[in-house]
């Protein structure tokens, strides 16, 4: 097995809600193209699902999903050896819950960096909608937390199967 971050839907997310949360990944996804993610390679580069073909606006990470509900799915370049495995994360259950961003796990991955944070932004935007659970260590999470709040504001809980995990 390799690195892998599990969230399993336990219930569709209602539209303000969803709302919410793909506004606050947008400007994640925005933020990461003008500004160096300490620790990690700059610029980020967030491809299609197949890591085939860069994405440069927000809305391409929106796609249809399963029965042509909303998801959001990215994957990290192809090209540079920084793809794995697709996230994919849709409103209604998708039948997809986990992601496996590489089999032994380096730190610049990208794509990485935005699975921890978009999963970070749905446990605050969405509670009660996704267990989380991770291979990562808390330290790991934690550099995500810090990122949003210093560049969101506001307060990022880590899920609480992470922050046991490691006690």
């Amino acid at each position: 097995m390799g690195y892998i971050h599990f969230y399993r839907q336990l219930k569709s997310v209602p539209n303000d809600q969803w709302l919410l949360f793909t506004t606050q990944v947008a400007i994640v996804f925005l933020l990461i193209q003008n500004r160096h993610v300490p620790g990690h390679i700059h610029p980020l580069v967030l491809c299609t699902h197949d890591g085939k073909y860069p994405l440069f606006r927000p809305n391409e990470l929106l796609i249809d999903g399963l029965d042509g509900q909303p998801a959001i799915a990215f994957n990290g370049e192809e090209r540079s050896e920084m793809s794995y495995e697709a996230f994919y994360i849709g409103q209604h259950s998708s039948g997809r819950e986990f992601c496996e961003t590489t089999f032994n796990w380096r730190p610049t991955r990208p794509y990485d960096f935005m699975v921890k944070a978009t999963l970070l932004i749905a446990h605050r935007f969405c509670p009660g909608c996704y267990d989380i659970l991770s291979d990562g260590t808390l330290a790991e999470w934690t550099e995500i937390q810090v990122w949003l709040t210093l560049n969101l504001g506001g307060e990022w809980p880590i899920p609480e199967s992470i922050t046991l995990k490691d006690e």
